[in-house]
């Protein structure tokens, strides 16, 4: 009786320390167990963050929805200019690579075509004017209704008076310009000139008095412009008068000898 009293206590004792050995390794592994986190379920959507609202979401298109008109349907890349077809963009080529500069040197580029003889100069002197000749004392008509006539040639002496002027002998023309046409005549760009016999030519001058033609002639009307060349000797010296009363216009040519 003694000993069966005594053998039942070590049992016991023994599955009590057993127990308390068992009870860490419990603990351990539930800890463990805890700080694990479980793999989130193939269909569960991604949490939200605390106190944020949801992004909305974006909803796929089915296939089946999709336009017939797609750039894409048929295989390509948006934004391209290669075909729908699927095929490389390469082997369709550029289409700017064969346009190339035209080239100046090329006859076919261009309408250009070279002179016939390079050496060859363009104008250098204003078309010659048609003239019509007279005497000192003649009226000439010009083919543009227009009649002139010098209706004075005299000699005299220039005294300078202001600077730019020279003292000698010179001879004033005074030229009258009849307005035979219907409307008013320009000849504020007439131009007269004056040349010896000898080639020399007479130098205009501003001094009196010189009273160029101005303004228009009226229809029907005349005028009269005088002008002023300094020549020496000036008596009796053969000279040439050129009258042009507007530019672009035929000129009246007198000659004779001044008095």
């Amino acid at each position: 009786m003694l000993s069966t009293f005594c053998h039942r206590p070590s049992g016991a004792r023994h599955r009590k320390v057993a127990a308390v050995l068992a009870t860490p390794a419990l603990l351990l592994s539930l800890t463990l167990a805890g700080c694990t986190p479980a793999p989130p379920e193939a269909d569960e959507p991604p949490s939200q963050p605390e106190g944020g609202t949801s992004a909305p979401q974006e909803e796929t298109p089915s296939t089946d929805e999709s336009p017939t008109d797609s750039p894409t349907a048929g295989g390509g890349t948006p934004g391209t200019d290669s075909p729908t077809g699927g095929g490389d963009p390469s082997d369709q080529g550029d289409p700017t690579a064969d346009e190339q500069p035209a080239d100046p040197t090329d006859p076919t580029s261009s309408t250009w075509q070279a002179p016939e003889d390079p050496t060859e100069e363009g104008p250098t002197a204003a078309p010659v004017l048609p003239e019509v000749d007279g005497s000192l004392d003649d009226a000439i008509a010009l083919p543009t209704d227009v009649v002139v006539c010098l209706s004075s040639v005299e000699t005299t002496s220039i005294e300078a008076s202001t600077p730019g002027e020279y003292s000698g002998t010179a001879v004033v023309v005074s030229v009258t310009i009849a307005n035979d046409t219907k409307a008013p005549l320009p000849v504020s760009s007439a131009v007269v000139s004056l040349v010896a016999d000898d080639g020399e030519m007479g130098i205009p001058t501003w001094a009196a008095p010189h009273d160029p033609l101005h303004g228009e002639v009226p229809a029907g009307s005349t005028a009269v412009g005088t002008y002023v060349f300094m020549l020496d000797p000036a008596d009796e010296r053969s000279v040439t008068v050129s009258v042009n009363y507007s530019a672009g216009e035929p000129v009246a040519v007198f000659t004779g000898g001044t008095p």
